[in-house]
C-alpha cells in the first residue's frame, strides 16, 4: 500500500506543479458597448481630414469582426451626405485592397466620382482609363460625365455625351447632367434644347429632369414656363418633388402671388418624406411661411416636424426655428425655443447662442446678452470670437464705448481659425481712440486685426486721425500705408489738414 500512496502523492505534486507554471487562461474580452458598430465608429471621426485606417484595422484585425458590403454602402451614404469625400475614398480603396470585396460597375462609378472630388478630374479620367472593359458600363460613363459637368469642362462633357449617345448609353441621367451643366454656366437656351432633344429621343424624363427645369425657370423668373410645368404635372405626368414645388412657391411669392405661393408650399409639404428629407424640407417651409407672415403656419410646421421626425430635433433645425421667430420679432418665442433646445442638448452650439445674443444686442438688452454668455461660460463652454464681437457691437449701440472697445480687442485676440471680422467695431474703436488721443491703443487694435486680414484704407485713416489728433508725426504711418499698396487720396489730405474728425 505504501508504494501506492507514494505514487498518488507524487501525482498530486506533479499536478500542482503544472498548475503553478502553466499560464492562466486569457481573461474574457471586455463587453462590447450596446449599439456598437463600424458605422458608429466611422461617424465618430468627426474631422473629415482624419484618416479612417486605425478605425478600420481595429474593427477587423484587432477585434476580428466582419463587415458586409451592405454595411459599407450605408457608411458611404453617410460620408457622402456630409461631404467627407476623402474618407469615403479611403473606405472604397480599403474595401477592395484589404477586404478583397469585388467591385461592381456601380462601385467603380462611385469611386470615380470620389477621385474627382478629392484629386480632380484628371485623376478621375486616369482611373476611368484603367478600369477593365467588363466593368466600364453605363454607370461609369455617367459618373465621368457628371465629373466633367461639375467641373464645367464643357467641351469634354459634350464629347463624352455624344459618345454615350452613339453607344446607346445616354439615358435620363446623361441628359440631366448636361442640363445641369448648361444651367451652371448660364446657357438657358441650351437647357431647353437639351430637354427637347431628350423628348425627341423618346427618353422618359424623371424627377431630376423636372427639378432641373424648375430651377432654371425659377432663376429666370419665367412664370409662364413654370405654369406649363405645373400644367403637365396636373395632367397626370406628375414628377414634381417637394423641392420643385417649394422652388415654384418662392417664385410666386417674389412675384407677389401669395395665394399661388401658398398652394405650392402646401403641395410641397404633401411630398416630404420625413425620414429622407424632413429636416431640410420642413426647415425651408418654416422660412417661407415666416416670409409670408403666416405665424400660425410656422408653428404648425414646427409641430409637424417634431412629430414626424422626433429624432432629428438637431441644432440646425433649432437654428432655423429661432431665426424664423426672430424674423417675426418674437423674442419671447425665440427664448422659449432656446430653452427647449438647451434642455435637450448637452454639447451646446454657440451658433444658436449667437442668434439670441444678436437679437438682444439689436434691441439694446445688454443685461440679457451678458447673462446669456456668462451662463454658458459657467458650464465650461468657450465663446467664439464672433460672440465677443457681437456683444461689443451691442455695447457700441447703447453708447458704452469703453466696454465695447475692450470686447472688440478680446474678440480679435481670441480668434483661432477661419473667422474674419467685419470692420464696423474696429472702426468705431479707432474713432474712440482718436477722441482719447490714444495712439498706443489704436496701434494695438490694428496689430490684432492685421493677424487676420490686411489693413484697409479705412483702418489706416482711423490710425491717421488718431496720430493727427494727438499731434504726433505721421510720416512713418504714411510709409506703412504706401508699403501696403494704399496711396494718399483726397480724404487722406483732408485728415492731414485736420479737416476730418
Amino acid at each position: 500500500m505504501l508504494p501506492q500512496r507514494r505514487l498518488l502523492l507524487l501525482r498530486r505534486l506533479s499536478v500542482a506543479a503544472e498548475e503553478t507554471v502553466s499560464p492562466s487562461p486569457p481573461p474574457p474580452p471586455p463587453p462590447r458597448p450596446q449599439g456598437d458598430s463600424l458605422f458608429r465608429r466611422v461617424a465618430a471621426v468627426a474631422d473629415p481630414r482624419l484618416p479612417l485606417a486605425s478605425v478600420l484595422e481595429q474593427w477587423c484585425l484587432v477585434e476580428g469582426r466582419t463587415v458586409e458590403k451592405f454595411n459599407l454602402q450605408s457608411i458611404f451614404k453617410y460620408l457622402h451626405q456630409r461631404r467627407r469625400f476623402s474618407q469615403a475614398l479611403e473606405l472604397s480603396m480599403w474595401m477592395t485592397e484589404r477586404r478583397h470585396l469585388h467591385l461592381s460597375p456601380g462601385d467603380v462609378a462611385y469611386r470615380l466620382y470620389l477621385i474627382s472630388k478629392v484629386h480632380g478630374v484628371d485623376r478621375a479620367v486616369a482611373y476611368f482609363d484603367s478600369v477593365p472593359s467588363q466593368l466600364r458600363k453605363q454607370q461609369c460613363y455617367g459618373s465621368l460625365l457628371r465629373c466633367y459637368a461639375e467641373a464645367e469642362c464643357v467641351d469634354k462633357a459634350e464629347e463624352l455625351f455624344e459618345k454615350m449617345r452613339g453607344m446607346g448609353m445616354a439615358g435620363s441621367y446623361a441628359y440631366n447632367a448636361m442640363m445641369r451643366l448648361y444651367s451652371q454656366i448660364g446657357q438657358v437656351e441650351r437647357v431647353h434644347s437639351m430637354h427637347q432633344a431628350m423628348e425627341d429621343s423618346g427618353i422618359v424624363p424623371d424627377i431630376f429632369t423636372i427639378d432641373n427645369l424648375v430651377s432654371v425657370y425659377a432663376d429666370a423668373e419665367d412664370i409662364e414656363a413654370i405654369e406649363k410645368v405645373l400644367e403637365k404635372a396636373h395632367s397626370g405626368n406628375d414628377l414634381m418633388t417637394w423641392h420643385s414645388y417649394a422652388t415654384i412657391g418662392k417664385v410666386f411669392m417674389k412675384a407677389g402671388m401669395h395665394e399661388r405661393a401658398l398652394q405650392a408650399f402646401q403641395e410641397s409639404e404633401k411630398r416630404i418624406a420625413p425620414k429622407k428629407n424632413g429636416r431640410v424640407a420642413y426647415g425651408l417651409l418654416l422660412t417661407m411661411y415666416a416670409d409670408l407672415g403666416m405665424n400660425s403656419e410656422v408653428d404648425r410646421i414646427w409641430d409637424v416636424y417634431r412629430y414626424k421626425v422626433p429624432a432629428s430635433a438637431c441644432n440646425s433645425m433649432y437654428m432655423c426655428r429661432i431665426s424664423v421667430l426672430l424674423k417675426m420679432n418674437d423674442i419671447a418665442g425665440a427664448e422659449k425655443a432656446f430653452e427647449e433646445w438647451e434642455s435637450k442638448h448637452v454639447n451646446h452650439d454657440f451658433r444658436l447662442i449667437n442668434l439670441l445674443l444678436n437679437a438682444y444686442c439689436k434691441e439694446g438688452l445688454m443685461e440679457k446678452a451678458e447673462a446669456l454668455v456668462d451662463q454658458f461660460i459657467k458650464k465650461g463652454r468657450t465663446p467664439f470670437a464672433n460672440t465677443w464681437y457681437n456683444l461689443a457691437g451691442g455695447y457700441f449701440k447703447v453708447g458704452q464705448a469703453s466696454k465695447a472697445v475692450d470686447l472688440t480687442k478680446k474678440a480679435l485676440a481670441s480668434v483661432t481659425a477661419g473667422w474674419k471680422p467685419d470692420l464696423t467695431n474696429v472702426l468705431m474703436s479707432l474713432n474712440y481712440f482718436m477722441e482719447q488721443k490714444n495712439i498706443e491703443a489704436a496701434e494695438e487694435m490694428a496689430s490684432l486685426l492685421q493677424r487676420l486680414v490686411p489693413l484697409t484704407r479705412d483702418v489706416f485713416h482711423g490710425l491717421l486721425k488718431t496720430y493727427v489728433n494727438a499731434g504726433k508725426p505721421v510720416s512713418e504711418l504714411l510709409d506703412r500705408m504706401k508699403k501696403d499698396g494704399i496711396e494718399v487720396d483726397e480724404e487722406t489730405d483732408k485728415i492731414l489738414a485736420g479737416e476730418v474728425h
